[in-house]
């Protein structure tokens, strides 16, 4: 009976993920576009907690950490006051946070905003509520970042908190 009630859930899981349709993520046949260090970074557009539409690509110019996370994830916690102290230090000198909050694993949505407010947070947050950013950049462990120079290339990533010496460590690498 057990294993009928589990293949049952993957049956219903599989149809679910099927029916999913990329909400924001930029399909393209670029080969150059990919995941790893020294490969262009994939464009996506998703609307921020505001509702405010953004797009990766508007971004070109300025030195982008993009970053994944959840309001129920400790090591997210953890770095969250570091990284709106290095936005505060750094916006000025062309370097933007985009913290693209998993909607699709909060419990409800109020819980993002009550979160930004608790840790005063400035940098944009914009929403993956059908986990497609998440998938495409392979964000499985959380929290995940990118660093992305000012031509859209991935420079480097890192799977876990970070802290302001890293993150600084990391933007400064960008301009060798």
């Amino acid at each position: 009976m057990l294993i009928f009630a589990g293949l049952i859930g993957l049956a219903f899981y599989s149809a679910q993920e099927k029916k999913e349709e990329p909400e924001t993520a930029e399909n393209t046949t670029n080969e150059d576009t990919g995941l790893k260090p020294g490969s262009k970074a994939p464009n996506f557009s998703l609307k921020t907690l505001d509702g405010t539409p953004i797009e990766l690509n508007e971004y070109r110019g300025k030195k982008v950490i993009l970053n994944f996370w959840a309001t129920w994830c400790p090591p997210c916690r953890e770095e969250m006051p570091e990284m709106q102290k290095f936005y505060e230090d750094y916006k000025e000198n062309n370097v933007e946070i985009l913290a693209v909050n998993l909607a699709y694993a909060e419990t409800k949505k109020e819980k993002i905003g009550e979160f930004v407010e608790k840790y005063s947070l400035s940098f944009p947050i914009p929403l993956d509520e059908k986990n497609t950013i998440g998938k495409e950049y392979r964000a499985v462990s959380i929290p995940t970042s990118y660093f992305i120079d000012e031509n859209g290339i991935i420079t480097n990533f890192h799977i876990g908190p970070m802290d302001y010496e890293f993150m600084k460590e990391e933007i400064n690498k960008k301009n060798k």
